[in-house]
């Protein structure tokens, strides 16, 4: 689940017309005084959604045919699962391979700094939108539906049947006798007729209430539930047909390891690799610029990532669940915001997207 967020730190220093924020790569108990963050690796959240029905058959099933004309109707209890739906989502933890440290000069006035509880940077010098982290899964179990109770309905004759053909037969009458007084009020022909329209959808709700409870005497009930479950997978490189689960009509998701279902796979494709900027590069843009350090530490700027991408696909071998293409800060590599906007008087606002540490905006 996506962190909630906080305003981590507002750091007072001065800055001068001249002066640089500096960023360098942490060292714990060596680097001086400012803000430790980290960027975030994506993780894909699952969300696989599956209902459970639960048929019970009626007490008086085997007279279906012979009075409401229903064949087929089972007489044995049953269980079933099905997978409904499967959601796909991204949130992002700390990369500890990349934890930076900002550096702020004396007297200089820090920008106001949010990140994760986790310590993920969000946005410099801009407060969070609580509206941007809305997590898409969140795990969640609906319970079986209401039943009714047809003896709450009976009639005195009913409830003294001696024999299950007799209550059959008078459980049958009081069907058709519904069936026709609703007809009666619908075509407007009854002899007590509702004053207004929510009298007569109370009136219809009521028999149709009725003729539901006493039909599944002879038809059975089927309950549903609902169940979700989220799994969470970290990827560090392209994978095929890893088990993510087991799903069994009968037993639901099973564990992985649990041979009485079948598997659900999930497929990641490296579909857009950003490369990483070869060390020449590096040398000759630095060279160019005059500006290469000779701490091999010390960065140009704000560090982000510009994420890759990646084709997602969960499956068994009978059905495509999903297939989705996200952004995925580990196929891809880490850029720097010039340090030029960083230091401008203009009150600069950077947002970084918390599931890849992508720069979403830069605005004054």
């Amino acid at each position: 689940m996506m962190s909630r967020f906080f305003a981590a730190l507002l750091v007072l220093c001065t800055m001068t017309a001249m002066s640089q924020t500096t960023i360098t790569s942490y060292t714990p108990g060596v680097s001086a005084e400012g803000v430790a963050y980290y960027l975030p690796k994506t993780v894909i959240k699952i969300c696989i959604t599956t209902e459970k029905k639960s048929y019970m058959p009626g007490e008086l099933y085997q007279y279906a045919d012979r009075y409401l004309r229903i064949t087929g109707v089972s007489n044995k209890e049953d269980i079933s699962y099905s997978i409904k739906s499967v959601a796909l989502s991204t949130e992002g933890v700390p990369d500890e391979s990349k934890l930076y440290h900002i550096l702020y000069a004396v007297n200089s006035i820090a920008p106001l700094v949010s990140m994760t509880e986790s310590g993920v940077l969000y946005a410099v010098n801009a407060p969070v939108v609580a509206a941007e982290t809305a997590i898409v899964c969140k795990p969640a179990v609906s319970g079986p539906e209401r039943s009714l109770s047809p003896r709450a309905y009976m009639t005195e004759e009913m409830l003294l049947a001696g024999s299950k053909a007799k209550l059959a037969e008078l459980v049958a009458k009081e069907i058709y006798n519904i069936r026709e007084s609703r007809s009666l009020i619908i075509r407007g022909q009854n002899e007590f007729m509702p004053k207004d329209a929510e009298s007569l959808r109370i009136i219809l709700a009521g028999l149709e209430e009725q003729e539901q409870a006493f039909t599944q005497m002879f038809v059975g009930t089927t309950t549903t539930e609902t169940f979700t479950h989220t799994y969470q997978v970290t990827p560090s490189e392209e994978a095929a047909k890893v088990v993510l689960g087991r799903f069994s009509r009968k037993l639901g998701l099973l564990h992985g390891d649990d041979l009485a279902g079948a598997p659900i796979y999930v497929d990641i494709k490296c579909r857009q690799a950003v490369p990483e900027p070869t060390a020449e590069a590096l040398i000759e843009a630095g060279a160019a610029k005059g500006k290469r350090s000779k701490n091999a530490n010390l960065q140009d700027g704000l560090v982000y990532n510009i994420p890759g991408r990646a084709e997602v696909k969960v499956y068994t071998n009978t059905q495509i669940f999903a297939e989705e293409t996200l952004s995925m800060a580990q196929f891809g590599h880490t850029e720097t915001l010039s340090n030029t906007l960083l230091t401008k008087k203009k009150d600069i606002k950077v947002i970084l997207d918390p599931a890849t540490g992508a720069l979403l905006r830069v605005e004054e």
